[in-house]
């Protein structure tokens, strides 16, 4: 049995809550270009609470079926609902780029239950 190849990007959404208002970016290949992305948009036209995501993919499956969890917010950075999403956090990457943005954005608050 062959291992399937699982890939992370990330995502950066105007509004968290529904991707489809405002500005949406996908398949983000590094953690240091979504947050770029996100300090571009401008907040006086914010349809929501930003947020850059996580997406999983696994070569081989349809995008539809890619995992995806908005891990950073205005708020916080959202451990705990990355947590959520198991398949997600256990990854690699997604453990480096939580730790990342942790040091990007000591100010905010850790989100975890």
């Amino acid at each position: 049995m062959t291992e399937k190849k699982i890939s992370i990007t990330f995502t950066v959404a105007e509004c968290g809550e529904y991707h489809g208002f405002g500005e949406y970016h996908e398949d983000i290949l590094t953690l240091e270009e979504a947050v770029r992305i996100f300090n571009t948009i401008p907040p006086e036209r914010m349809n929501g609470i930003p947020s850059i995501g996580i997406r999983l993919h696994v070569d081989g499956t349809e995008s539809w079926e890619d995992s995806q969890v908005d891990v950073f917010t205005g708020e916080g950075i959202d451990v705990g609902m990355l947590k959520l999403t198991p398949e997600i956090y256990r990854h690699p990457k997604t453990q480096e780029a939580v730790k990342q943005l942790m040091e990007m954005f000591p100010d905010k608050e850790i989100i975890d239950y």
